[in-house]
């Protein structure tokens, strides 16, 4: 069930008479905003493959097949995106000598059916290492929700634009400038970081279990308003 904040803030500050400010008088400052809180409705999984070799040309290779093993095992969660990541590789010294090169790749995985991307996540922890699992809400949704609380945050506003001209015995007010952002990022909820299940470990690969969580979306209005006799 979603539960429905609406917050409201109010700045109120009359313009000084000033000689060389060519700003109409009579200006008032107002701050308002409307929030909500929604289900996370996705789920993301970052994935790496790591490993070490003396030769730079067999580590590759290394990370080239467990990367290609991972993609195959994705291919059939058609709700799952898959995205690959850049390859890196590094030196390593002990003592200043050089030891091995160490490589990393990542995958990224997201899907609105968590209990499928979880089930794959169980399956590639048999050879990949989890970075991190997070919930989010999709953009899709911020989206639908921005467009509601757009809404309420103008009636909030015009709300304390009729109270602010009624208490200083105003006939009414007109807009001077307005502001809208709806600039939300996208809030993660994070489950795990770093995760590795070996291959003796398990017999057969258990699905990730997560949990959903919620985030709060909000937009805010500020702008000002001139006050008329």
């Amino acid at each position: 069930m979603r539960i429905w904040i609406f917050a409201l803030t109010l700045a109120v500050f009359i313009t000084p008479a000033i000689a060389h400010d060519v700003q109409p008088t009579g200006l008032v400052n107002i701050q308002a905003s409307a929030s909500v809180e929604v289900a996370t409705d996705t789920m993301q999984a970052v994935i790496a493959v790591e490993a070490e070799h003396y030769d730079p040309v067999i580590l590759a290779e290394t990370i080239n097949k467990k990367m290609a093993w991972a993609l195959a095992t994705a291919k059939p969660y058609s709700m799952v995106k898959v995205k690959g990541g850049q390859y890196s590789s590094h030196q390593k010294y002990h003592n200043r000598i050089f030891k091995a090169w160490r490589g990393t790749q990542t995958i990224t995985l997201e899907s609105k059916n968590s209990a499928k991307l979880g089930k794959l996540i169980g399956l590639l922890q048999k050879k990949l290492l989890i970075k991190s699992l997070r919930y989010h809400v999709s953009k899709e949704k911020i989206k639908s929700v921005n467009k509601t609380l757009v809404k309420q945050a103008i009636v909030n506003f015009k709300e304390q634009a009729q109270v602010i001209t009624r208490g200083f015995d105003k006939s009414k007010y007109v807009i001077h400038q307005i502001n809208v952002n709806t600039n939300n990022r996208r809030q993660p909820v994070y489950y795990a970081k770093s995760r590795m299940m070996a291959d003796s470990m398990v017999a057969e690969a258990a699905p990730a279990q997560l949990q959903q969580n919620s985030s709060t979306i909000q937009v805010n209005i500020n702008g000002s308003i001139r006050l008329i006799n």
